[in-house]
């Protein structure tokens, strides 16, 4: 029928790019050179990676962006569609460059260099957003990369009754705004000391971010885990032990698996405990998307850790 708005169960809004990886045995110094492992290339960004991994949990998605119509705006739109995300709402902006990222992993650690490119074209505005698809999903996932269009969804989806994740990674202009009208924030420890600065600590910072409204504030810590709190609750979750071959786009599949749990209403620990089994797991191999899970996948995984504890 003409007019009518599709369903999906998790709209996500926010940056995408085209990421370059390639893995070397040892970082090299300047005016050395180093053989390249294996290299791969890839669609990336922090939202767009959740809505990829929600989709192979079984999970319809939408996904809001901007891109170019350039070479790598095909690339970012070919990636999301293969893994069934809906691209229908992402704005093309003609004559520009969407953004790139190169990226080296060293074999041995795992630890990244990043190299990236901003695009040229004009941050995601207000009045291009189509709220329709917004206010008729279950969750809107935002980061606070296109802060004034983050803000207008958010509204948007209050006004609507939809639940709201912040993914908090920088502390930028507009991330607190932003941040008093999620219902969960799920920040990197990069955004928690600069939230929190003097005398940091995680929990302090967390329980802090707490007071301004949301339900709950997940702080990730990388190989070390991540600490939650709700007005009920603390929780400590370890990450689990795993050969990290890359951890590329790492938070972004526990945001996404993040959700799932919220979708099952599943109770805050096990909705933290999936979202680590998750991101483990993506961790197999070099690149953001290349190993994230599928249900049955995640499921072994912790079946087999509750069999060894």
């Amino acid at each position: 029928m003409i007019g009518t708005i599709l369903k999906y169960d998790v709209v996500g809004l926010g940056q995408c790019c085209v990421d370059y990886l390639a893995l070397v045995e040892q970082y090299p110094y300047v005016n050395e050179k180093s053989e390249v492992n294996k290299l791969t290339i890839q669609g990336g960004g922090p939202v767009a990676t959740a809505m990829v991994t929600l989709s192979r949990l079984g999970v319809s998605t939408s996904f809001i962006g901007k891109i170019s119509d350039d070479y790598f705006g095909t690339l970012i739109q070919d990636s999301l569609t293969a893994e069934h995300v809906n691209i229908d709402h992402i704005v093309v902006e003609k004559g520009g460059r969407s953004q790139v990222s190169f990226i080296v992993i060293e074999k041995e650690t795992g630890k990244r260099t990043i190299f990236w490119t901003k695009p040229t074209v004009a941050p995601l505005s207000p009045d291009e957003i189509n709220k329709d698809i917004i206010r008729n999903a279950r969750v809107l996932h935002l980061d606070e990369l296109m802060i004034e269009g983050s803000l207008e969804a958010a509204r948007c989806a209050k006004d609507a009754g939809v639940t709201v994740v912040v993914d908090a990674g920088s502390l930028r202009e507009g991330s607190l705004e932003l941040i008093k009208m999620a219902d969960y924030v799920i920040t990197s420890e990069v955004f928690a000391k600069q939230y929190y600065s003097n005398n940091y600590d995680a929990k302090a910072a967390a329980m802090e971010l707490l007071k301004m409204g949301s339900r709950a504030v997940v702080v990730t810590l990388g190989d070390k885990g991540s600490i939650t709190v709700s007005k009920e609750s603390y929780f400590y979750q370890p990450a689990f032990k795993i050969k990290a071959v890359d951890t590329t786009g790492c938070g972004d599949v526990f945001h996404g698996a993040f959700i799932f749990g919220l979708i099952q209403r599943w109770d805050l620990k096990e909705t933290i405990r999936f979202a680590s089994a998750t991101a483990a797991l993506k961790c197999r191999n070099i690149g953001g998307r290349t190993s994230i899970p599928d249900l049955r996948e995640v499921e072994e995984f912790l079946e087999n850790e509750n069999a060894l504890n």
